[in-house]
């Protein structure tokens, strides 16, 4: 691994330019992030499109009707269920897995009460552990706090996971496409641990 130090390039999941470092690829170099690790320098595929139902669960109302309507206008769900709190989201999640309705995203806010967005995806894993689920649902994870250290380590316990900075280029013409690319890195991360 070598760090670009000069080579700064925009990255989705952090809302900004980041410096990068490069890591040996089938094509030669990738770029990558040197805070979030998402790759920046891969060519994408086909528009996501479809993936079924997507719980989003965010203590903001206002974020969370933003969301579900870019997932919905963006064709990426066919169907998006809310949730206010990570109470909720466990509860509804579970009755999904009970009745084998499969949830093929859940969006986080990391930052809400009384259960923060990583320790709802933690009690989740184990409920899904529990289970014996076959694919753990991958896990987007939002907050306006940078990414840091021991917010990477909580994520690495969540994967498949992601996280993107909602305080960033948050306006709905520039959060849609950063939702596009992150989500597109997600369900690559989980074909590839499957």
């Amino acid at each position: 691994m070598t760090t670009g130090k000069e080579q700064r390039l925009y990255c989705p999941s952090c809302g900004e330019n980041v410096p990068t470092y490069s890591i040996p690829s089938k094509g030669g170099v990738e770029l990558r992030c040197i805070t979030c690790g998402l790759p920046l320098s891969v060519e994408s595929g086909p528009p996501l499109r479809g993936l079924g139902a997507i719980m989003v669960t965010d203590d903001d109302k206002l974020f969370r009707v933003l969301l579900s309507d870019l997932l919905t206008e963006r064709g990426l769900s066919t169907e998006v269920i809310t949730c206010d709190s990570g109470m909720e989201f466990l509860t509804r999640t579970a009755e999904r897995l009970r009745d084998q309705s499969p949830i093929q995203l859940a969006i986080l806010d990391i930052i809400m009460q009384p259960i923060d967005g990583v320790s709802t995806a933690l009690a989740l894993r184990a409920v899904e552990r529990g289970l014996k689920t076959a694919h753990p649902i991958p896990f987007l994870f939002l907050s306006a706090a940078r990414l840091d250290d021991a917010l990477t380590k909580l994520l690495g316990l969540c994967r498949p996971a992601v996280y993107l900075n909602k305080g960033q280029d948050s306006t709905p013409d520039k959060l849609g496409p950063r939702l596009d690319k992150v989500i597109e890195r997600l369900l690559a991360q989980e074909k590839s641990q499957t």
